[in-house]
């Protein structure tokens, strides 16, 4: 299946996890996970949160409700959706944190969503690729879409010189 995806274009690998997410093998971790995360301060997200779960803006409510985040964990991951929420907003620039294109694969699927403004931040496992560069080339991928990017940081206690190139 993941060789005919291929030949569609369409990336996929396996996740390499021990168990199904999602899926009724994760009903005897339910309890613990709801204790656990009744034990910690959930808050009201600070900025918009797209929930997988409802497939539109996560609520201050569900932020805060113990039981939205165990549904998040066992229920089915409604990206679809919620991918074809955000792209309504024209413009917007989706970056894929952490390894692999798993996620920007899904996004580029959406019919309105330019495939220049979705960025993998990290390779992926397959590519032979330094993860520095990779990365570097995604903030400037970021910053030709018109993101602000602070790249002061990235030579922060270094020397910098400007060169003059041919």
């Amino acid at each position: 299946f993941q060789a005919e995806l291929a030949e569609k274009g369409i990336d996929a690998s396996r996740v390499a996890i021990d168990i199904a997410a999602h899926s009724r093998m994760l009903d005897g971790i339910l309890p613990r996970f709801e204790a656990f995360v009744r034990s910690i301060r959930l808050n009201p997200p600070t900025i918009p949160i797209m929930s997988n779960l409802a497939g539109h803006w996560l609520t201050n409510a569900d932020a805060c409700d113990p039981t939205y985040w165990v549904r998040h964990l066992r229920s089915t991951v409604l990206f679809n959706d919620g991918m074809a929420r955000l792209s309504l907003q024209p413009g917007q620039v989706y970056i894929e944190i952490g390894p692999g294109r798993t996620l920007s694969s899904l996004a580029k699927m959406q019919t309105n969503i330019d495939a220049n403004q979705v960025i993998n931040t990290l390779p992926h496992a397959d590519d032979d690729a330094d993860d520095r560069l990779h990365f570097l080339s995604a903030i400037g991928r970021a910053w030709a879409t018109g993101i602000e990017v602070e790249i002061s940081r990235s030579w922060k206690g270094r020397d910098p010189r400007r060169v003059q190139l041919p």
